[in-house]
């Protein structure tokens, strides 16, 4: 049963406790106040509540009903608690957290969320899980976007991004408050993990926003800017494999699908551009033939066999370059000098079976490098029609092809 407090002075002593529990000084929790309910303060407006909130907290005046609602928002309490003292306690279902920020579609509420002043959006809850994480899980991909466009997040900024690291860049505009180590979960989760990235990708393609993938660079991972031309030390693509993106990829209409097996280019640290496919178009592959999709698997394994068979034409030719250059320099004239040549030539060759990365450089002067660094696509899947199989067969056997020059030490 519902227990009312007449005594107003009372209400006022238990709401002071709770506030100062929770913020430095009764001022603060005005800024606050006024900051939920209007979207913005002043100094004016700061001093008239403050006023007003110390007459309440005095018993001298009571509380309004159109109070209620924020007093319960920024404590974390019902109305029935604030209005007895303290002596009734009933569950806040309409209190703020990640979880029912996460789950809401209602953009007036994140708006709320964003402006509050204990930064909620860059902390994580009882469950260490952020609002973020969240909203992933509930697939609510109308918040991400709203994070997004109104500049909260972003998860690609290549102006301050210098070619390495775990993302591209990622980051958020939300400010820590003025404490040691606090508000610093969602900021350290959103530039360390570049699966949110991918995750949002993923949610894009799902939702039909198809601008989204380029602009997010989807078909690339960061430690592809890292490739050289040794292919050392190990690379790990594999981590940044995400399921979720290739489902939505394979499940993806004609223009995504389009995207995703194209060649595109890559800058590497050092300067030197590569062609690369996504690294994952093999994985889309194989789910697109499980899936009965062999339609339009077959346009993309088609694409795939002429990325290998680019890859080995483009292979066999600078080994070839690269051998020439060698006879020509070193002039060998002993027996199985062509064999000691060869050998020595194939030294620049490298391949990364973990990732199917394949390289090859000579150096004909100082400070020279001439290569090339790219991936090599591969369909484990033994479905499909006939002529399916048959174009999965090609694929494989160029991809050994490539493989093969190196010899059997290629891995």
């Amino acid at each position: 049963m519902f227990y009312l407090e007449k005594n107003d002075e009372k209400v006022g002593v238990y709401l002071r406790r709770l506030i100062l529990k929770k913020y430095s000084s009764v001022r603060q929790f005005c800024r606050a106040y006024l900051e939920l309910r209007d979207g913005s303060t002043n100094d004016e407006e700061i001093r008239k509540l403050l006023n007003r909130f110390s007459q309440i907290l005095k018993g001298v005046k009571r509380i309004q009903t159109d109070d209620l609602p924020f007093i319960s928002d920024l404590l974390g309490i019902s109305c029935e608690e604030i209005l007895s003292a303290g002596r009734t306690h009933v569950p806040v279902s309409g209190r703020m957290t990640n979880y029912n920020i996460a789950f809401s579609k209602d953009r007036s509420v994140w708006e709320r969320y964003m402006k509050r002043e204990d930064k909620l959006f860059l902390n994580c809850d009882e469950y260490c899980k952020s609002v973020i994480d969240y909203a992933f899980e509930f697939k609510n991909y109308a918040f991400i976007k709203y994070l997004m466009d109104e500049g909260f997040i972003w998860f690609v900024d290549l102006s301050q991004w210098r070619g390495w690291g775990c993302t591209y860049g990622a980051g958020t505009s939300v400010k820590r408050r003025n404490f040691s180590f606090d508000d610093t979960f969602t900021q350290l989760e959103i530039g360390s993990q570049d699966k949110l990235r991918t995750q949002t990708i993923a949610l894009a393609i799902e939702n039909g926003d198809n601008d989204i993938p380029d602009r997010l660079l989807a078909r690339e991972i960061p430690e592809m800017h890292d490739t050289g031309f040794i292919l050392y030390p190990q690379y790990d693509f594999q981590s940044n494999k995400n399921d979720a993106l290739i489902s939505a990829v394979a499940s993806a209409k004609e223009e995504v699908l389009s995207y995703f097996s194209e060649e595109f280019p890559v800058t590497n640290l050092q300067k030197h551009t590569n062609t690369f496919v996504f690294p994952f178009i093999g994985d889309v592959i194989d789910t697109m033939l499980a899936n009965n999709r062999f339609d339009c698997a077959e346009a993309i394994i088609r694409k795939m066999i002429r990325h290998n068979k680019w890859i080995l034409e483009r292979l066999t030719s600078i080994i070839n370059e690269a051998y020439e250059y060698n006879r020509q320099t070193y002039r060998y004239d002993f027996e199985g000098a062509e064999k000691f040549l060869k050998q020595q030539t194939l030294e620049g060759f490298s391949y990364d079976d973990k990732n199917d990365l394949v390289a090859f450089y000579y150096v004909p002067e100082k400070h020279k490098y001439i290569g090339f660094v790219s991936n090599l696509v591969c369909v484990k899947s033994d479905k499909g029609n006939a002529l399916i199989r048959e174009l999965v067969i090609e694929l494989n056997n160029l991809r050994d092809s490539v493989i093969a020059l190196k010899g059997v030490d290629s891995k």
